[in-house]
């Protein structure tokens, strides 16, 4: 996969979740031809909700792919919150192999074990010696300009020592813990691809975009890295200009 960051403006809803899924099915296709096996991430929200769907109805080396989380709230894998649960709703057409699924223990009561146990995992998947370099990444946007769960004002976008981190709760904002991909993780992936829609993102998205400090920008990390980084935007989240 080439480096270098581009911008991609869809219509509408239908049209972002048509590319969304174009580009994460090249990326596993170019991935199982080069290497054997497709590792992907997956971002919870409803942006990309239509693209797995879509994704799902492809003809794609399900058997050769693999299935993990950027990021995961503190709760069952059958909840409504659950990152996992709506993904693998998503997926269900898909002919994927149970153990092709490589989810964050969101439920447990120690979070950060559960970091920690899943970074072990990443590093028997990937190999020990080898970077955690994910063939495709999928990211959203909050209104805040988080990205994965590095929300502004916590240090969390500056975290370098881990791959994965537990983030604690924010009662002043209505959110419970978190498990999260670090940013040099985001920032190894082979591909990037973040996606938002509507008018509400376009300031954030416009901010992402220019330099500063990632604790007032979180999303601003996924600028970093040697990867293919595509910014998928309807028309109304897209930057005027």
């Amino acid at each position: 996969m080439n480096g270098g960051e581009e911008t991609l403006v869809a219509a509408d809803a239908a049209e972002l979740a048509r590319l969304g899924a174009e580009l994460i099915a090249r990326a596993i296709a170019a991935a199982v031809d080069a290497r054997g096996v497709a590792r992907v991430a997956l971002s919870g929200g409803s942006t990309p909700s239509e693209a797995y769907q879509r994704l799902a109805a492809l003809s794609l080396p399900w058997a050769q792919t693999e299935w993990f989380w950027v990021d995961e709230r503190a709760v069952a894998p059958d909840h409504p919150r659950s990152n996992y649960g709506a993904a693998r709703r998503d997926l269900a057409a898909a002919p994927i192999p149970e153990e092709r699924f490589f989810r964050m223990e969101g439920e447990s009561p120690d979070l950060a074990g559960a970091a920690a146990g899943y970074e072990r995992l990443l590093r028997a998947r990937f190999g020990v010696a080898s970077a955690v370099s994910f063939d495709v990444l999928t990211l959203g946007i909050g209104d805040d300009a988080h990205t994965a769960s590095l929300f502004p004002g916590t240090g969390a976008a500056g975290i370098e020592d881990r791959l994965v981190a537990a983030i604690p709760a924010q009662p002043d904002k209505g959110l419970e813990p978190r498990l999260t991909l670090t940013a040099p993780v985001i920032q190894e992936a082979r591909l990037k691809l973040l996606l938002a829609r509507g008018a509400g993102k376009r300031g954030v998205v416009a901010q992402a975009k220019l330099s500063g400090p990632v604790d007032e920008v979180p999303a601003r990390v996924v600028r970093g890295g040697s990867g293919r980084l595509v910014w998928l935007l309807d028309a109304a989240a897209a930057q005027a200009g």
